[in-house]
């Protein structure tokens, strides 16, 4: 169900899901129908049971939850911006090794498998920056026996030459060569 108009937040009241703060709603699912139990044990985050005086449930999918806890809000984001803004630091966390718990896991692989794209972990993305180093150095091999022939222009130090190409060139995070662009300077 789409989240009504007037529960999208504004400027100075938002949730981190894009949700209006003011609006209670439920940190799992983000509907706005929950009600207020009184005098309730809840067992907070960290795994500790507590008295408290207002819990409150979800009717849509009967999440328990405090005030407190709607701080570390996981509601599906609201908007195609916060959307992306999710997708991109999902991808991000991937590529770093963070942890991510079972949801967020489950996320990543819906958008992998939507977007036809794939998050690469840091041995994955450490293994192409060493094919790439590998492809570099043999096409300055290349660039060297042409010179040692006659054939072409010296390609200077092996070393020198692998940095500089390494400086136009970058795995991306999908793990396919980008150019890395420069903006020239003006004259």
């Amino acid at each position: 169900m789409p989240t009504p108009s007037q529960h999208v937040g504004v400027k100075g009241d938002e949730c981190q899901c894009g949700r209006r703060a003011t609006i209670r709603h439920c940190p799992s699912c983000g509907s706005s129908r929950v009600y207020a139990r009184m005098n309730r044990a809840h067992v907070l985050l960290d795994g500790t049971k507590r008295f408290v005086d207002v819990q409150f449930r979800c009717q849509s999918c009967g999440h328990l939850f405090i005030d407190a806890e709607r701080e570390f809000c996981e509601a599906p984001p609201v908007g195609p911006k916060l959307a992306a803004q999710k997708a991109k630091a999902l991808f991000e966390a991937k590529q770093s090794g963070e942890y991510m718990s079972p949801k967020e896991a489950k996320m990543l692989r819906t958008i992998e498998a939507l977007t036809g794209t794939k998050a690469l972990t840091p041995e994955e993305r450490e293994d192409l920056e060493n094919k790439l180093d590998f492809q570099i150095r043999s096409a300055w091999a290349d660039a060297n026996f042409a010179f040692e022939s006659g054939k072409g222009p010296d390609p200077g130090n092996c070393d020198e030459w692998v940095a500089a190409r390494k400086k136009e060139w970058r795995v991306g995070a999908d793990g396919n060569l980008e150019e890395i662009k420069t903006e020239e300077q003006p004259k």
